[in-house]
């Protein structure tokens, strides 16, 4: 049986803990408050993420540290690997992907597979999980690459933030339209999915309520099902939100399998406090 090394990184908010008992590699995120330096769960949690946000500080998230990139790249060089693969964030939404692959090229490592998600937080979570599973049961590289591709292929990301205040604040939203979202009062969901390279507007509604029935209307259209599907939701401090969401999701598409995660700091930065996000995961 082949000697595989999965590794992703702290998008799929994962404690390190969790990763290590999953023996999943992770490299941490680097998340910038006031302009100081830290490792995404390592060196600063998600409750210090909301306290930053609720304190309006500066908050900014970017690649991984390429120091700890490469101290990560010699050890696994050493473990004698036969096959490393990387799972990434969408390699338009951060430098991560890049960024591996610099690592590994300075320390020659050849046989290792980069794979650009194209999304963030739980497909990369749940296919990561998988992989590890799959090259556990001996399952060959080539296969574990086939699925990871369905699954990303697959899933399209809602985002609901719950104002744009802090859209705003990163230059996502311009003043113009902020003023125009202000003064209509209507809620904004925003979508990425693997066809896209930036995050766009899915719709916007003058209750909660509308936009998601929208949403859901939009899943069961791409033949989202109980049987096919995990519905994720990651968020920043917004259980009753997600709450509301679940019950609406359960009389439209029952017995649905769902998990609440925590919304990725690169994520939670641009979207603020009480946003959270919709993510439909195929199983298999």
């Amino acid at each position: 049986m082949s000697k595989i090394c999965i590794i992703t990184d702290s998008s799929v908010s994962l404690f390190p803990e969790e990763a290590k008992k999953l023996g999943i590699e992770i490299a941490p995120l680097s998340v910038m408050v006031d302009g100081v330096e830290y490792k995404d769960f390592l060196d600063i949690g998600p409750q210090e993420i909301i306290n930053a946000l609720n304190a309006k500080k500066d908050l900014k998230t970017s690649q991984p540290n390429l120091g700890f990139l490469d101290q990560m790249m010699e050890r696994l060089k050493g473990e004698n690997y036969d096959h490393i693969i990387v799972f990434s964030i969408a390699s338009y939404l951060s430098g991560t992907y890049q960024a591996f692959r610099l690592a590994a090229t300075t320390h020659d490592i050849e046989n290792i597979t980069f794979v650009d998600s194209r999304s963030a937080a739980a497909p990369i979570r749940h296919v990561a999980i998988k992989a590890r599973e799959m090259a556990n049961n001996g399952e060959s590289v080539e296969t574990i690459l086939a699925y990871a591709e369905r699954v990303f292929k697959d899933c399209k990301t809602y985002i609901l933030p719950d104002n744009i205040d802090q859209l705003v604040r990163g230059g996502r939203v311009k003043g113009p339209v902020a003023a125009l979202i202000n003064l209509l009062k209507v809620r904004l969901g925003l979508y990425i999915d693997y066809s896209v390279n930036t995050i766009e507007k899915f719709d916007t509604a003058r209750t909660e309520a509308k936009l998601f029935s929208a949403i859901i209307e939009d899943l069961v259209k791409r033949g989202v099902s109980a049987k096919t599907h995990k519905v994720y939701f990651p968020e920043c401090d917004a259980s009753g939100r997600v709450e509301s969401f679940k019950k609406a999701l359960e009389d439209v598409i029952p017995g649905c399998e769902t998990e609440s995660i925590i919304l990725p700091a690169g994520i939670a930065a641009h979207v603020g406090l009480n946003a959270f996000g919709i993510q439909a995961v195929l199983k298999n």
